[in-house]
């Protein structure tokens, strides 16, 4: 299978026409933003209540975070939550990996139909018929072991078939493996800001070194650079705010802090 990938080409700085901002269901970070969290585990492995509860936890952890951030540019955000899967009963062993680009952007479609929703389109419309909330995602949380990814709509998806691909969602395992802590609210944050436009800034290989060592040395607490144990210890730095639309100008020197792959993963 192919991996998830984001099309990146050089523009100008103003000009988002081929990032994921303003795109699919999450556009800017911004207004009122219903979050489904779908909770789904293997027949191996079901979600116990007591994990659940600590999951939905770090949710509402990551998104005061975002709204005390929004605030630190001026913005205001908000959000509102529903769960499905919350009483550990929703079993599948067909949750995608990171790798598996198709099944990413359909997995949504799929749990969507489990709630009686026939397609992306008519959970959105839900949304806007029976919420406050302009904008919509979806973090679907697996009880298996694997590398948190996000899988954000892009243009082309969208212009491929704006029915099919128009909801955002990211996929938060409950950890790389199982010798190493869960996957926190910083985790959640960061994959949720992917939704919304914002970039890697860590380094993806070893052509991104010198990147990744300005950005490590400018934005050291910056949230897209590394997932720190206390989500409080992170921030959105001035780059990420311009990408999500916290911050309205941006600087002509921010896009060469763009990963320079053509082609780029959302981890």
């Amino acid at each position: 299978m192919n991996p998830i990938r984001i099309i990146v080409k050089p523009k100008m700085p103003d000009d988002t026409s081929e990032n994921s901002r303003n795109i699919g269901s999450a556009k800017v970070l911004s207004g009122r933003i219903f979050v489904l969290s779908v909770f789904v585990g293997p027949i191996s492995n079901p979600w116990k209540q007591s994990d659940i509860s600590r999951q939905k936890q770090k949710v509402f952890e990551a998104e005061r975070w975002l709204k005390m951030q929004a605030l630190r540019y001026g913005k205001q955000v908000d959000f509102e939550n529903s769960a499905y899967g919350s009483d550990g009963t929703f079993i599948d062993n067909d949750m995608p990996e990171h790798c598996d680009s198709a099944d990413a952007y359909s997995y949504p479609a799929k749990v969507l139909l489990k709630m009686g929703f026939q397609n992306h389109s008519s959970f959105i419309e839900w949304v806007g018929r029976n919420t406050q909330c302009t904008q919509s995602l979806v973090v679907v949380f697996s009880n298996t072991y694997g590398r948190s990814f996000a899988s954000p709509v892009s243009k082309d998806l969208y212009q491929f078939n704006p029915q099919r691909y128009n909801l955002d969602c990211c996929f938060i395992y409950r950890g790389s493996s199982p010798d190493v802590r869960e996957s926190g609210a910083g985790t959640i944050a960061h994959e949720i800001l992917h939704l919304f436009g914002a970039w890697d800034l860590y380094e993806l290989d070893n052509t991104d070194r010198v990147r990744a060592g300005k950005t490590s040395v400018m934005f050291p607490r910056s949230i897209m650079i590394r997932d720190y144990y206390n989500i409080w210890d992170m921030q959105i730095d001035e780059i990420t705010a311009w990408l999500v639309g916290l911050k309205e100008d941006g600087k002509d020197w921010y896009r060469w802090f763009e990963p320079k792959q053509e082609e780029y993963l959302c981890f």
